[in-house]
C-alpha cells in the first residue's frame, strides 16, 4: 500500500464536514422569509454556460476545461488548487474535486457521500453509474428537493494505484438547460496525468 497523503486525509475530512455544513447552511437560511428569497434568487440568476472559449486548469496531476463565465472559488478557506477546489456557475451550480494520494475503496467512498447527501435531499431517488468522462469508478446520481428546490447531485469516486479522486456535481433541476453544457465540458475534458501520480525524478 502506498503512503497516505496527509493533505488528502485533511481534505477528505473537510469534504465530509463541508457537506454537513452545506446542509446546516441551507436549513438555517431557509428558516426565514429573507432566506427563502435568497435561495430563490440563487436559482433565478443562472446564466447560459459559455463553452465557446473555455478556460483551462492545467496542474501537475490533472487538466480540465470549464466555461469562461464560471469561476474557480479561490476565496474558499479550504481551497487547494491541487487537492480541493470547486468550479462554480454564476448561479447555484458547481463541480467540486477532491483528489490526492490515498488508498480508498471507490464503493465505500461513494456510499459515505450518498449517506451525507441523503441528509440534505428530501427522499432522493438514486441511480448508479460507473464512468465520469475518461475515468472508470463508482458513481451515483441523486435527485430530490433541497429546501423545496428540486435538485440533482452527481457523485463519483475513483481510485487507481493509490490515487483517489472524488467529484461532486450539483445543480437545481430548473437550471439544467443553462448548465448542462458546462458540466459536460468539465467532465469530458477532465484527465489525469501520469495516472494521477506525480512523476518520479530520474536517478
Amino acid at each position: 500500500m502506498k503512503k497516505v497523503s496527509v493533505a488528502l486525509l485533511v481534505v477528505s475530512v473537510i469534504l465530509s464536514l463541508g457537506i454537513g455544513g452545506i446542509a446546516g447552511f441551507f436549513l438555517g437560511v431557509a428558516s426565514t422569509e429573507a432566506g427563502k428569497n435568497f435561495l430563490a434568487e440563487l436559482v433565478e440568476e443562472e446564466q447560459m454556460a459559455d463553452v465557446a472559449q473555455p478556460r483551462r486548469l492545467d496542474r501537475a496531476e490533472f487538466q480540465l476545461k470549464y466555461p469562461s463565465n464560471w469561476y474557480v472559488d479561490v476565496e474558499d478557506e479550504d481551497f487547494d488548487p491541487d487537492h480541493l477546489f470547486s468550479i462554480d456557475s454564476p448561479g447555484a451550480s458547481y463541480v467540486m474535486f477532491v483528489m490526492g494520494n490515498m488508498e480508498a475503496d471507490p464503493e465505500e467512498t461513494l456510499q459515505d457521500q450518498i449517506s451525507q447527501f441523503e441528509k440534505l435531499l428530501t427522499a432522493p431517488t438514486i441511480n448508479k453509474f460507473d464512468r465520469y468522462g475518461q475515468l472508470s469508478g463508482k458513481g451515483a446520481t441523486l435527485r430530490g428537493k433541497i429546501m423545496g428546490i428540486r435538485s440533482t447531485v452527481k457523485l463519483f469516486s475513483y481510485n487507481e494505484d493509490g490515487f483517489t479522486v472524488m467529484i461532486t456535481q450539483q445543480y437545481p433541476d430548473e437550471d439544467l438547460k443553462y448548465v448542462q453544457d458546462g458540466m459536460s465540458l468539465i467532465e469530458d475534458s477532465f484527465s489525469l496525468k501520469n495516472g494521477g501520480m506525480p512523476e518520479e525524478s530520474a536517478d
